[in-house]
């Protein structure tokens, strides 16, 4: 008897010691994440509204790991979501651009966007076109001609990228069982600048290209959008056209999407316009135009005009007689030539 008393005074013992006293907890909590995105952006001095996008990507990190806890993808307005009660870093972008990339996604600090650089074809065109055309440069000097280039040739060429509208932010999800409202604002992370140069003889002009120097490759969309900027250098590529600008002036005008300028004071932005004529000809044109970005003008409206003129001479004249071999130039655009099948 003695024994048996023993052995049910130990498991009582042992049960006891064996339980904890734990809180009441909720498995998850109903979100109505509110998204408010700023549609508008400053297009050659006048703000104009973008689309707004289809989708949204939201992103919740641990705010002492800042490992990716969960995400998901909601409308442009937001919505619902259930997450654990807790403190978390958010980021919500749109998940609805082509050229702009993210990549290493799975930590706050780390998430960063960026776009593709040209591929070793095109960037060996256009360097071939350079050295070929016809110059047109506006540089003091050919030690200066050299440089620009050589910062084209050993550096990145990259793509322009899509406006990101980025939102990021501490929340913090409570433990109720009753649904709770967040709200967040997102912005874009682009800079979208217009810029044209005076032209003659604008009819010979078949195509125009453009290449920038020292902007930045990317921005860590977890930091504010300043402060997320990278110190990587690039040449940014876009396409110009022919037009007019308010006096009524033949241009070669292009708007073009960056993630800013490098703030590196050693940066100098270089601008190198490759024209091609209607006669198969190029036309080089390059410039210093760092200070242009800091008039008035540029800081207020991000619009820079050169009044410099690039002169686009009249096609060659073809030559006859024995029928040697005359090259030509193709223009930017893939040719699709049909196959009889």
């Amino acid at each position: 008897m003695k024994k048996r008393i023993l052995i049910i005074l130990a498991l009582i013992l042992t049960v006891l010691m064996g339980c904890e006293r734990r809180e009441l907890e909720y498995g998850s909590a109903v979100i109505d994440l509110k998204l408010k995105i700023n549609l508008n952006v400053r297009v050659n001095g006048k703000i104009t509204n973008l689309p707004t996008p289809e989708m949204m990507r939201v992103m919740f990190f641990d705010p002492k790991t800042y490992e990716l806890v969960t995400e998901s993808y909601l409308p442009a307005g937001g919505g619902r979501i259930s997450l654990p009660p807790g403190d978390y870093k958010f980021i919500g972008y749109n998940f609805d651009t082509e050229a702009t990339l993210l990549r290493n996604d799975r930590n706050y600090y780390t998430i960063e966007a960026y776009t593709n650089e040209v591929s070793a074809a095109m960037k060996a065109s256009i360097l071939s076109a350079i050295r070929q055309g016809r110059s047109e440069a506006k540089t003091p000097d050919a030690d200066a001609w050299e440089l620009a280039i050589k910062k084209i040739q050993e550096g990145e060429v990259i793509y322009e990228p899509d406006h990101l509208f980025v939102s990021h932010q501490d929340i913090t999800v409570l433990n109720t069982t009753e649904e709770q409202v967040i709200e967040a604002d997102a912005e874009t992370i682009v800079e979208t600048w217009h810029i044209s140069v005076r032209i003659k003889n604008e009819q010979y002009l078949a195509s125009a290209r453009a290449l920038l120097t020292g902007q930045i490759a990317s921005n860590f969309i977890g930091l504010p959008k300043e402060e997320g900027k990278t110190n990587t250098d690039v040449t940014l590529m876009f396409d110009m056209t022919a037009g007019t600008d308010d006096e009524k002036n033949d241009v070669v005008v292009g708007t073009f999407n960056t993630f800013g300028k490098n703030p590196n004071v050693e940066s100098r932005l270089w601008l190198t316009i490759i024209i091609k004529t209607v006669g198969g000809d190029s036309i080089i044109w390059q410039r210093d135009i760092t200070d242009d970005f800091y008039t008035p003008d540029a800081i207020t409206d991000q619009v820079i005009n050169i009044v410099e003129e690039i002169t686009i001479p009249p096609p060659s004249t073809p030559t006859t007689g024995s029928g040697g071999f005359q090259p030509g130039v193709d223009d930017w655009d893939v040719e699709n030539v049909p196959i009889n099948i």
